[in-house]
Formats: C-alpha cells, sequence, structure tokens
C-alpha cells in the first residue's frame, strides 16, 4: 500500500485492523552521469522500500523524500542539497507525526549513500520510546558489499568495475525498474578503484575529483537481469532487518 494513494478516512480504518508499519524512502536529486536521470535515487529507494513493504507485510510506503544531502555533486547541473542538518530535522519531523498516527513502526530506506550521515543522526535525536519503534538502514558498506557480492558471485563480475555511483549496479537496477529512463547510448565508464578510498576521497573533494563524466565504475555491460539481482540483495537487507525489529520489540504469544 502507498500511503500517498490513501485517504486519512480508508488509513484510520486500516489501523483499526491491526498493527501496521510505515517505511519511509529517502533519495536525492543528484547527476548520475550522462546516461541516468537525476532522480535515479528516489526511484532506486522507492522500488526497495515497495518490494521490502510487500514481502514483509503489515507495512504502507510513505512518499519518497525527492532530495537528499548531495553537496558532493554539486559541480554538476541539476543537482540540488540539504545539509545533514535539514535532512536530519526533516526527517524526525516525519517520523515522529507519522508514529504519531498510529504506526507501529518507521523504517528509513535509502537510495543514496549520502544521506547515512543524516539518518544516524536522526536515531540519536529521537527520545528513546520513539527510537525503540523506528530501524534506520544507514548502514551503506553493508548495502555496497551486498550488491557486490552478488556482482562477484553470481555475474562474475569485478566489483571495483561495478562500481557504485552511476556504474553498473545502479544502471542495471534501472533497467529493471524504469528501462524508458536510461540511455545506454550515452553510458560511459568513470572511476574505477577501491569502493572505501573512493568514497572517502568522494566525500571529501567532490564527484569532479574522482570522475568528469560523474560516475564510478563502468555501466556499460548493465542489463535488467543483473538489476533485478542487485535489487534482490537490497531487499533482503531491508526485510531483514524489518524482522529481526518486530521479533525484538513484538510480545511473544503464549502458546
Amino acid at each position: 500500500m502507498n500511503l500517498g494513494e490513501m485517504s486519512w478516512t480508508a488509513l484510520r480504518e486500516r489501523l483499526k485492523q491491526g498493527p501496521l508499519d510505515v517505511v519511509i524512502p529517502l533519495g536525492a536529486l543528484e547527476q548520475h552521469g550522462p546516461h541516468l536521470p537525476l532522480d535515479t535515487d528516489a526511484l532506486i529507494a522507492e522500488a526497495v522500500a515497495d518490494r521490502a513493504a510487500h514481502r514483509a507485510g503489515e507495512c504502507v510506503v510513505a512518499p519518497c523524500a525527492p532530495v537528499g544531502a548531495s553537496s558532493h555533486h554539486l559541480a554538476f547541473p541539476g543537482t540540488a542539497s540539504l545539509s545533514d542538518k535539514t535532512l536530519m530535522s526533516v526527517i524526525v519531523e516525519v517520523v515522529q507525526t507519522l508514529l504519531g498516527h498510529g504506526f507501529r513502526g518507521a523504517y528509513l530506506v535509502t537510495g543514496h549513500a549520502g544521506n547515512v550521515g543524516a539518518m544516524a543522526a536522526v536515531m540519536a535525536e529521537l527520545d528513546s520510546a520513539v527510537r525503540s519503534r523506528v530501524v534506520s538502514f544507514d548502514d551503506w558498506p553493508a548495502q555496497r558489499d551486498a550488491v557486490h557480492r552478488v556482482a562477484e558471485d553470481q555475474l562474475g563480475l569485478d566489483r571495483e568495475l561495478v562500481g557504485t555511483h552511476g556504474g553498473h549496479f545502479e544502471t542495471s537496477i534501472m533497467l529493471a525498474i524504469a528501462p524508458g529512463r536510461v540511455d545506454m547510448s550515452s553510458a560511459v565508464i568513470g572511476h574505477v578503484g577501491p569502493a572505501p578510498s573512493a568514497s572517502a576521497k568522494l566525500r571529501s573533494e567532490g564527484m569532479t575529483a574522482l570522475s568528469p563524466v560523474g560516475v564510478i565504475g563502468d555501466p556499460r555491460g548493465a542489463t535488467a537481469d543483473a538489476g533485478e539481482l542487485y535489487l534482490d540483495a537490497l531487499v533482503d537487507l531491508v526485510v531483514e532487518g524489518i524482522e529481526a525489529h518486530r521479533r525484538r520489540t513484538q510480545p511473544r504469544v503464549a502458546r
């Protein structure tokens, strides 16, 4: 169920019927190379949130936050950015207001690595009673490693060529969920190298210091089939996290 498509009365009745969680996708409006649209991260966040909510059950998906923390991409036209402080405030207020309506829990899912600092800060900002009802999927290295394991183990690809931003994995996911938005004729190889050092340089010096075309990895061999595998890996992490949180917080039923 998509929260934005529901009326308030329909939501009220659904909340009366039993526990309901809300998944909140966080995106970005930033360049993704010459072959992908500016809203790539928002589309990926929505896809992961939708699939995870469907698999976990008892969830609605909130509208995606369309702008994230993207200061490291501002050299490229079209990028918009929020400070970590502003993004954190937005997330905190969205979470608090939604939980105030009776949702059991809130799950933060991002399609953009730049959001994870604000997401982690949100957890420190919330009071303990609210914090216990929130899970923030802000371990970006774990998410990156999950898709790189898919690349190595199932596709036989080198993780440095697979890359991250605008590379093989994001391009493949976009071919799976929004193929009409991908221009593979414009796809070009970008920075190739170890992901941790690339991420560190990206954060400290900006994308242009890594790649003048705004790409990390090689998107040219991307496929929709690979995108489905990458999506499954990301969704698995979210579903596992939701289920683990429910086991910790839901009262056990006596048998």
